[in-house]
């Protein structure tokens, strides 16, 4: 198993390739896609789908554009705020096999209603999980955001607080791979590290280590983000 992390400076976006053998899956890419596909010729793999862990608003997707230069699908969580035209749905425990690669879907809303995650196991070994691809639900000593929708936030902070208690029971070990990094507008505390353990942040991620549910969405409804200007004008360009 390979993984391969590629950047946006200033928007702080992480996007992955992540490959087994002669394939290989793309999660979250941006819109300059010639960065996977070169990436994938380097190692000499194919690129057999796509996810998205969310629909993003800071920065344009290449998933659809990615998936009709290659001719592949494009897997989204469902409950999507509006269609997403160019992918199929996904839903809470559909499995796929890439390689030795086994990637379950993991529903998380709370950041946004379609938030999935990612689990993979490398079967060669053990169907144990050894990495977690989390989107915007869970980051290096922060969690998501969840002020999108300003008449759900205690809503969307409960939704959140029991995606996080599903992702707590994957393996301690499990490494995760998270959508943004320290500088995005997000999350407001990421450390200025751009991978962790899913144990890591149980035990030192201030929000992912309470336990109680309601001190939960008290502390995240009392959050105030910065809310991008350019927001609106990515969701047109996303649709």
């Amino acid at each position: 198993m390979k993984i391969q992390s590629f950047k946006a400076e200033g928007l702080a976006q992480l996007s992955y390739l992540v490959s087994s053998g002669q394939f290989a899956f793309v999660v979250d890419p941006q819109l300059d896609i010639s960065t996977y596909i070169d990436a994938a010729t380097s190692l000499n793999v194919k690129i057999d789908c796509i996810f998205e862990t969310h629909r993003n608003e800071d920065f344009i997707s290449g998933a659809a554009a990615l998936a009709q230069r290659l001719d592949i699908p494009v897997y989204h969580g469902p409950n999507a705020d509006e269609n997403v035209e160019y992918a199929s749905y996904t839903s809470d425990g559909d499995k796929f096999n890439v390689g030795d690669l086994l990637v379950s879907v993991l529903e998380t809303p709370g950041h946004t209603k379609d938030s999935i995650c990612l689990a993979v196991s490398d079967t060669a070994i053990s169907d144990e999980v050894i990495a977690v691809f989390t989107g915007d639900t869970l980051f290096v000593n922060d969690v998501g955001r969840t002020d999108f929708y300003p008449n759900e936030e205690h809503e969307m902070a409960g939704r959140l607080f029991e995606s996080l208690q599903k992702l707590s029971r994957l393996p301690e070990s499990a490494v995760i791979y998270p959508a943004h990094g320290a500088g995005s507008v997000c999350g407001g505390g990421m450390a200025d590290r751009e991978f962790s353990t899913i144990g890591y942040e149980r035990r030192n991620n201030p929000k992912f280590s309470i336990k109680d549910k309601q001190r939960f969405i008290e502390e995240k409804v009392q959050e105030t983000h910065y809310y991008a200007p350019y927001f609106e004008k990515m969701e047109k360009l996303q649709r």
